[in-house]
């Protein structure tokens, strides 16, 4: 892969000074803490230091710092964690691959990437409700579908050791244009509470955000593929109560409400007679235009309830933990026009002004047990158990009236009527899985496992809206029901893995894992045909095959880890030029490696570097090996900080983010041979830019006050999201970034 001259060295240079993350430990200023304990990784508490694999634990001080400047939660993993692509900048995370695949985001061990995806996932909690977050890179079938390319598992609030803990937090923010249009601000308040048999956790939080500025001090066009933040609401709630039932058993439930709702009077500039719909030369100019007359504005809505049951103390000396959870999603979205072709409309197509809504009910429940036995005088865990899920999907789209649409030039929307948007879709899932680890000696340790997992699609009936919009559009036509269908797949995966420990501190590890992610079955059927048939050859599964090699070090002055990685598949989801989709035996490979280090050589002084380079092909009709687009696969991408902490504790923080340019899957693009099941993926040519932004912290009343610079240098560039959005949703996409923004907060605990 080729990369601009301008941020490849800058890369270089940063993996050379240190390291940005330590994968396996959690440091804080002058003080080393013991290898943090992950539970995502292994379905059980295990020390970072015997998975073999690559696990990222961001504790809370890490996300305050962040927070502090404004940051959201997309924001912040797409700065701490290498191997996650950058962050959109928009409402989505739409694009942020996580070695070239899906990543299955979970809050709480609650799964929020499901059979449909809405791509919102990091755009369901705010930073300050947030404990701490675990990271796996690479595939894994431990949790079920959607984690081909890794796993993110937010926890929320946790109790603390006080009898009763609160804390407020205020935080503001601004481009260099402050005006009350432009200003952003959030507050939050947590309460947490320990006693003998009880604890909980408690937070409430309340934000809006103003308009975002390009590096020129122009207002920026809403992004209306995946929605922007600009002039939105956001309110949540989270509660967590544990109770210990008895020494050996422990009861937790939890609950948490998030709803962020956009309310602005700017819509995109569509230039002289929606040019930019009609003339594809036409450039615009990403401006937003005042007078924007929309009711039902993007929204996004999570609601759920988890219950955790654990027993220590189970047949003979198990442990068994259960969890029950239900979440429901509602998300809504910009409208956008498109054309809608059909053979009974006059001249066979028509313009539509049509606004997406989707409806997702998610209920499940997961068992495992776990065993300890010495063979030998050596330790040999087991974790085994039961998992099922069900999810009902439905889409509705609310259509506008077209001329209303020309004639204010894109800006007025009058509602008309409500179509369904592809059929309503259940999906049941059931897994049984076995994980195994055993210590052979002192040194050298294996892990292995096996995940049976059981799908079953279930799609009604339903009356296409292409057919329903031609049928009122056409008198004495007489529309077409798509017959639904029940698909059922089952898929077997492995995983195997062996960690060699040359001392506690350094540990080498190879590691063979398994994951699947499913076609997101409501989404495809929106746009088919009626006569169009739903079996198990284009609605199934995708695996994939992960192989990891990788180093870590964990001393008092020096983190580091490096990772190999290479994974395949030999099916891959495709929407084809008549509308139909299919799963088609396209091979895809993607393959990289990522490092971090961090150097602490006083407790004053940290530096730190990060850097994930990854390419990804897939094979086109002709079979050839053709590069992956940035929406799939992230250019090179690399991090840098120096840290100071000062003798009263206050802190000055220097961070750089440099993502490479390349070209190549854009030149593929253009040669790539394609058929009636295999196209070329649309791709643009990526720009490399380096972004740098400045944090300070002091302590101040009891509390710490903070103040961040973002886009440091009013770097005017676009994110790889803006870049890549282009080619795949339009130029009225490809929106600049904001320009230098200012935050300022404040955080007090008692």
């Amino acid at each position: 892969m080729r990369h601009t001259a301008a941020t490849l060295p800058l890369a270089l240079l940063s993996l050379a000074i240190s390291g940005q993350l330590a994968a396996q430990t959690s440091t804080t200023a002058g003080t080393r803490q013991l290898d943090a304990v992950s539970v995502t990784a292994v379905r059980g508490a295990r020390s970072v230091a015997e998975i073999a694999g690559t696990v990222y634990a961001i504790e809370r001080e890490q996300i305050a710092q962040q927070t502090a400047a404004g940051r959201s939660t997309a924001e912040i993993l797409g700065q701490l964690v290498p191997s996650l692509a950058p962050a959109s900048g928009t409402t989505s995370n739409y694009g942020m691959t996580m070695r070239g695949r899906s990543v299955q985001v979970m809050i709480d061990g609650v799964p929020l990437t499901g059979a449909r995806d809405g791509s919102r996932q990091l755009n369901s909690i705010s930073p300050t409700m947030i404990e701490r977050i675990e990271v796996i890179s690479g595939a894994t079938a431990l949790y079920g579908a959607g984690a081909s390319g890794g796993i993110i598992n937010i926890i929320t609030l946790q109790p603390g050791n006080a009898p009763v803990q609160l804390a407020s937090q205020l935080g503001l923010r601004t481009p260099s244009d402050v005006s009350s249009d432009n200003l952003a601000w959030n507050a939050a308040q947590t309460m947490t509470v320990r006693g003998d048999t009880f604890s909980g956790a408690f937070g409430i939080a309340y934000g809006r955000q103003g308009a975002s500025l390009d590096a020129h001090g122009r207002r920026i066009g809403p992004e209306i593929a995946q929605t922007d933040r600009q002039d939105t609401e956001t309110k949540e709630l989270n509660a967590r109560l544990d109770w210990a039932l008895s020494p050996a058993q422990q009861l937790s439930v939890g609950m948490r409400w998030y709803d962020d709702q956009q309310d602005s009077d700017y819509g995109p500039d569509y230039g002289p007679r929606l040019a930019v719909l009609f003339n594809p030369a036409y450039s615009p100019t990403h401006n937003a235009v005042d007078g924007l007359q929309l009711n039902a504005q993007p929204r996004t809505r999570h609601q759920g309830v988890n219950a955790q049951y654990r027993n220590r103390d189970v047949f003979g000396g198990q442990e068994l933990s259960v969890e029950a959870y239900y979440r429901n999603e509602q998300g809504r979205w910009f409208p956008s026009v498109s054309t809608l072709v059909h053979p009974a409309l006059p001249g066979g197509y028509a313009y539509v002004a049509m606004q997406s809504n989707t409806d997702i009910d998610v209920w499940g429940l997961r068992t495992a047990l776990h065993k300890g036995f010495d063979i030998g005088g050596r330790s040999l865990q087991l974790s085994y158990g039961v998992d099922h899920e069900r999810e009902e999907d439905s889409q509705r789209g609310q259509m506008y009236d077209i001329n209303t649409f020309i004639a204010s030039n894109g800006l007025k929307y009058t509602p008309t009527a409500q179509y369904a948007m592809g059929p309503d879709v259940r999906v049941d899932t059931t897994g049984l899985f076995l994980q195994a680890d055993h210590a052979l000696s002192e040194l050298f340790s294996v892990q292995a496992g096996v995940r049976h997992q059981i799908l079953r699609n279930n799609v009604d009936d339903s009356l296409p809206y292409t057919e329903a919009i031609t049928a009122d559009a056409v008198a004495g036509y007489q529309p077409q029901l798509l017959a639904g269908g029940r698909v059922r797949h089952s898929q077997t995966l492995f995983n195997a893995g062996v960690v060699y420990k040359f001392s506690d501190a350094q540990q080498l590890f190879a590691n063979f894992s398994q994951g699947f992610s499913l076609p997101d079955t409501q989404r495809m059927l929106r746009d088919v045909h009626a006569n169009f048939v739903i079996d198990s050859r284009n609605i199934g599964p995708i695996k994939v095959d992960n192989y990891e090699l990788g180093w870590r070090l964990n001393n008092s002055q020096l983190q580091s880890a490096v990772t190999a990685f290479y994974n395949r598949s030999d099916k891959t989801v495709q929407f084809n030029r008549n509308y139909s989709v299919s799963v088609a035996d396209t091979d895809e490979r993607v393959y990289g490696v990522e490092a971090n280090l961090r150097y602490t050589p006083t407790a004053q002084l940290e530096l730190g570097a990060s850097v994930a380079s990854t390419r990804g092909q897939y094979r086109d009709a002709a079979g050839q090996w053709r590069e992956l687009n940035a929406f799939r696969v992230s250019p090179l991408k690399a991090g840098v900080h120096g840290q100071w902490r000062f003798a009263n504790d206050s802190l000055l923080r220097l961070q750089g983010q440099a993502v490479g340019g390349t070209d190549d899957a854009w030149r593929d693009a253009q040669v790539a041979a394609v058929s009636p099941t295999i196209r070329a993926t649309p791709a643009a040519k990526i720009r490399g830019y380096a972004v740098f932004d400045l944090i300070g912290e002091l302590p101040l009343a009891g509390g710490r006050f903070s103040v961040g610079v973002y886009n440091l240098a009013n770097r005017d560039y676009k994110t790889v999201y803006g870049q890549q959005a282009e080619a795949t949703y339009g130029k009225l996409s490809s929106v600049p970034a904001q320009g230098r923004t200012f935050g300022v907060g404040y955080r007090v605990e008692y």
